[in-house]
């Protein structure tokens, strides 16, 4: 079933823009402390988009060290 699903998402233009756009949100979220992004004043504005692209749907904060 996998094969069958990935096989038809692949051959899909959209499928590869959307996995790329995931990709670096996850990789901006996951580098970034949340106090640190959200005192940017454009990534700030754009932080809880990216926290949902990178399915951080319960907008999980980091650990303060």
């Amino acid at each position: 079933m996998e094969t069958l699903v990935l096989g038809w998402a692949s051959g899909q233009s959209w499928f590869g823009l959307a996995c790329t756009i995931i990709a670096c949100a996850n990789a901006v979220t996951l580098t970034l402390k949340d106090e640190y992004a959200e005192s940017i004043p454009i990534i700030g504005k754009i932080w809880p988009i990216l926290n949902w692209l990178s399915l951080n749907v319960a907008n999980n904060k980091n650990e303060k060290a």
